[in-house]
């Protein structure tokens, strides 16, 4: 669900790189459990295309709310779409992406695919810090698991908010937290609840770096 992005592209030509962790606890209602994953490990690298469109890679820790479905490291691809002008007091970004991921549901190990869609929007709040407020819409769908992707799924939809701040023109820190709606299927079994997402991430602006040196 977190997006340790603010709506602003990455510059054409200019690589941006983050890294961190978080946490995850999810409230299932039916059946009632709590599920908590402790580390969301996350790393990803977004390249400039243009003045308002960039394109990302990810690498993150896949936590699927059931206690049956371990987390594991899954890899997703994104565009960020910026729709306002640089200069405008708040920026407004929709970003489309998917991602894939390898689960393993009691001991067997299935492919996991998750298409999803957000829209963000930046408020400068001072020259080195600004706030962003996310909304996304994912589903999980694990078509190889028993019964196929439609008694193995998980549908998402929930809002984050993040502060970003600059350490220096080359360095900046951005923690956020998110909460979110689910509801799907595990072994055709119907779940739903909520959970909560909270992590910190480090981004290095390279184009930057290199302008100091």
């Amino acid at each position: 669900m977190l997006n340790f992005e603010t709506a602003t592209t990455a510059q054409p030509k200019d690589f941006v790189f983050i890294s961190g962790t978080g946490g995850q606890v999810t409230f299932i209602k039916t059946p009632a459990t709590t599920n908590y994953t402790p580390f969301l490990a996350h790393a990803g690298l977004s390249y400039g295309i243009s003045k308002n469109l960039d394109i990302g890679c990810r690498l993150c820790t896949v936590p699927i709310p059931w206690l049956i479905v371990g987390p594991t490291l899954g890899s997703a691809i994104d565009a960020k779409l910026r729709l306002t002008n640089i200069t405008a007091p708040y920026q407004i970004a929709v970003i489309a992406g998917g991602g894939y991921a390898y689960l393993k549901i009691l001991d067997n190990n299935k492919s996991a695919w998750s298409p999803g869609v957000a829209i963000s929007i930046t408020r400068q709040l001072n020259s080195s810090t600004s706030i962003t407020f996310n909304s996304r819409l994912l589903q999980t769908v694990i078509p190889s698991a028993l019964g196929g992707k439609d008694n193995n799924y998980v549908s998402i939809f929930g809002g984050s908010i993040g502060l970003s701040s600059n350490l220096n023109s080359v360095i900046g820190i951005i923690p956020e937290i998110g909460i979110f709606n689910l509801s799907g299927k595990i072994n055709n079994v119907e779940s739903n609840g909520i959970g909560i997402q909270a992590g910190v991430v480090l981004k290095v602006d390279f184009k930057k770096a290199a302008s100091v040196k």
